[in-house]
């Protein structure tokens, strides 16, 4: 122990002597366990400990597919869900639906996501609430939920702010009382629920509530997928409309059908940083090759006294370990600080509001072991070589002689080539997303969404019982929002959000009866859509308020629709029909046979609607009166500014009636930046903010490596210099030395790129293939790499030739 605290008090005061390599060195390693701590941080929140509930590796999403990818989760009645709980590879289910409410009794009325769960849901997640109790079966007596609601953490914190004792007041949804019994845990945020109350289906078979369920330990997501296709090929059999009719189940994990394809991102990302960690691990090693060097005499006079040479790696070792535990110190400051600016970057709905991203007890654990880590990676090679020194021959130079060998020059050699490679890779993928994430921003939509906000307006519960006065409540809402002040047209979108599409259904054309397996996206929507988002109309007419009012079996098509199915004839007076628009569930009211023929009047230009990275899907627009819903959705365009336009709108339906709530109020900006462009953004950002202190570490180590060799050379330069050598062959002579090392770094580079292209394409969205991104990230690596190298060729050719040689 003595020998140790012995080697810290030696450590400290050989770096106190050095300030400029200490903070070179740390920062490099604050850089590399600060950025690799941060990231770590965000894949271990969300992709390793994502979920707060008991045995949330059982809990899984039960999926419905067909053959175009299209997924739907799993809804059951009341009776198939007690088949389903009798299912043998299952522990446990709960089912859920949710609607929007008002919260009344306010002065204002408030729009409230209120989630009805079947009172096993608390028992099933395992988590126990903040205050109070959660509900269980003894709140739905005989299948009827009593007047009981779990307030969700956020919720709470919003309306009572923090109110501890709001467990037995009441709230008001809708004009019912309910008693607040508990405030559910932090974490605990399934459903994004604001409010959470019991209930069971009701014995109507059209009332579906989704499924969730927990497989028994041990059980396969193969196993229980056969289970379940058994299930739900019973529960359809008998009826082809079902819309779980003819899919195939899938088991997946919570994450699967929350992340999908980001996993493999933050996966890429992790690998970025630890290449950018080995980049400052190669950094340090430079310089504690360099600076070794320096005190060959010091480390030949210990030899020569008695220290052997494992006393000397020992001490050269723990200088390495203390400047890594103190950069890693001031790396994981860096981390606490950038976490919460990634948190901010991550986009929307791509990953789970449970999580918990911040820097928690694994984390400082991951980065003490990586300090220590690192600090023997980057230390063990120069302790090793600079711990048999050549004592005769030191002991009789001049002190002031820094002497090299071939060994350490090959080292400084490998490092640098090695910086440079991983460098010019992280460049690569960094322009090959940024390029991707560019290229998909000005993909042409369509449609113009600027000034185009959307909005829902949520009916009172229970009126409008009738198609015709759903159907005038809808028009009324939708009259007074274009007629307010800063807005120039609205329209009702039941169910089409551009770019993000709408309902996928198989449909059937009349002209070709025995086409089988025809599918498209049914968009229910008023005629003022087309003007509203500036969507040419190609061909025909589109249909009128008064063919709305009654219902009429009128459609329009887009291109894309038009192509597919009547490429060689006049789409104009075909008929299209679709099964599966006679939904039949308790909220919809439907317009009379809203399944059979509609004539096609119209082909309108192709709008976006299966994201922005995907063509334009064949669409079905029809009018929104075949199917009305208990909210209103909207789109409407703006004179001016959006944002004052919502508030005006919303300001005009209040007066229209006090009831009504607006939600889900944003612009079609807002929208693109979040689910369509945010996860380009992020890897874009990320993978060039690495490239960056990449680069800027490996200008470093390379600034450092030609400092040395400049240093070591000086007695040969003054020489040079005083039988007539040019400045320029000089320059030539300390640039010629890095040459080859910064040749093998880009060619290895390029190798790493081509190879690992599949990779990044399929993770950040962009090819490092791209001959233009290769040629641009090696045209700027190499120009920072000739400044690193400039600098100290400069000054050795300037330097005094009489000095250079006393120098030695």
């Amino acid at each position: 122990m003595n020998g140790l605290l012995q080697d810290l008090r030696y450590a400290i005061r050989q770096l106190r002597k050095s300030p400029g390599f200490a903070l070179t060195a740390m920062l490099s390693i604050t850089l590399g366990i600060g950025a690799t701590t941060a990231i770590f941080s965000v894949v271990y929140s969300i992709l390793l400990d994502p979920y707060p509930y008991r045995d949330a590796d059982r809990m899984v999403h039960v999926q419905l597919q067909d053959k175009n990818t299209e997924r739907n989760l799993l809804s059951v009645n009341a009776s198939e869900y007690q088949e389903l709980r009798e299912a043998s590879s299952l522990d446990d289910v709960f089912l859920q639906t949710q609607q929007t409410q008002t919260l009344t009794g306010a002065q204002f009325p408030i729009s409230v996501l209120v989630g009805q769960y079947t009172p096993n849901l608390f028992t099933y997640m395992g988590v126990r609430p903040l205050l109070g109790r959660g509900f269980t079966s003894a709140d739905a007596p005989g299948g009827k939920g009593n007047p009981v609601a779990v307030l969700s953490y956020l919720f709470w914190q919003r309306q009572f702010p923090g109110n501890r004792n709001v467990v037995g007041q009441t709230i008001e949804l809708g004009h019912k009382l309910y008693t607040v019994i508990g405030v559910a845990a932090p974490r605990f945020t399934w459903g994004d629920s604001d409010v959470y109350i019991p209930g069971i289906p009701s014995a109507d078979p059209r009332d579906y509530w989704l499924a969730f369920i927990k497989l028994k330990p041990g059980v396969k997501h193969a196993a229980a997928g056969a289970e379940l296709q058994l299930l739900v090929d019973r529960f359809t059999k008998d009826n082809p409309q079902d819309f779980r009719f003819g899919k195939r189940v899938a088991v997946v994990t919570l994450n699967e059908e929350i992340l999908g394809r980001f996993s493999g991102t933050l996966n890429l990302l992790f690998a970025a940083v630890l290449a950018l960690l080995l980049i400052g691990c190669a950094n340090v090693s430079i310089l504690l090759l360099a600076r070794g060097t320096a005190r060959q005499h010091e480390l030949a006079v210990r030899a020569s006294i008695g220290a052997s040479r494992k006393r000397l790696v020992r001490q050269l070792l723990t200088e390495s370990v203390v400047l890594s535990v103190a950069g890693a110190t001031l790396g994981v400051l860096l981390a606490y600080r950038a976490v919460g600016a990634i948190s901010s970057m991550l986009p929307l709905y791509s990953f789970p509001h449970e999580a918990a991203i911040r820097v928690n007890g694994t984390v400082l654990v991951f980065s003490a072991t990586v300090a220590i880590v690192t600090g023997i990676l980057f230390g063990i090679s120069p302790a090793w070589q600079l711990s048999r020194p050549p004592i005769s021959e030191l002991i009789q130079a001049n002190s002031t002689k820094l002497s090299g060998n071939t060994r350490s020059r090959n080292t400084h050699r490998l490092l640098i080539s090695g910086q440079v490679a991983l460098t010019l890779l992280l460049m690569a993928a960094a322009g090959a997303a940024t390029k991707a994430f560019l290229a998909l921003t000005h993909t042409p939509l369509g449609f113009d969404p600027d000034h185009v906000f959307s909005l829902n307006a949520a009916l009172p519960k229970g009126a409008n019982i009738t198609w015709q006065a759903r159907l005038n409540m809808s028009e009324s809402i939708r009259q007074t929002i274009g007629e307010t002040p800063g807005v120039s047209d609205a329209a009702i979108s039941t169910t089409f959000l551009p770019p993000f599409g709408g309902f996928n259904a198989k449909i059937e054309l009349r002209s070709k009866p025995t086409l089988t397996g025809a599918e498209a996206q049914l968009d229910l929507v008023s005629p003022q859509e087309f003007s509203t988002l500036h969507v040419p109309l190609l061909t025909g007419r589109i249909f009128d308020d008064a063919e709305l009012h009654r219902g009429a079996h009128l459609a329009l098509v887009n291109q894309a629709f038009a192509k597919q199915y009547f490429p060689e004839s006049n789409t104009i007076g075909q008929s299209v029909r679709s099964p599966m628009l006679k939904a039949d569930f308790p909220d919809l009211i439907l317009a009379q046979a809203p399944d059979d023929w509609l004539e096609i009047i119209g082909v309108v230009g192709d709008a976006r609607n299966d994201g922005v990275d995907h063509p334009a899907k064949p669409a079905v627009f029809l009018p929104y009166s075949f199917v009305l819903t208990p909210d209103v959705s909207l789109l409407a365009r703006a004179r001016g500014s959006s944002e004052a336009a919502i508030q005006a709108v919303k300001q005009r339906l209040l007066e229209l009636n006090p009831e009504f709530v607006v939600n889900q109020d944003h612009t079609l900006a807002w929208w693109l930046e979040t689910r369509g462009w945010g996860q380009g953004r992020f890897i874009a950002t990320l993978f060039s903010l690495f490239a960056i202190l990449a680069l800027a570490l490996s200008a470093t180590g390379l600034y450092s490596v030609v400092s040395f060799s400049v240093t070591q050379r000086t007695q040969e330069v003054g020489i040079r210099m005083a039988l007539g050598a040019p400045r320029a062959n000089i320059l030539r002579l300390v640039i010629a030395s890095t040459a080859a090392m910064l040749a093998a770094g880009v060619i290895v580079g390029l190798g790493l790129s081509l190879i690992l292209n599949q990779v990044v394409r399929t993770w950040a969205g962009g090819s490092p293939r791209d001959p233009l991104t290769l040629l641009f990230a090696a045209s700027v690596l190499l120009l920072v790499a000739a400044i690193a190298c400039i600098v100290p060729a400069w000054r050795a050719a300037t330097v005094d030739p009489v000095v250079a040689l006393r120098y030695g």
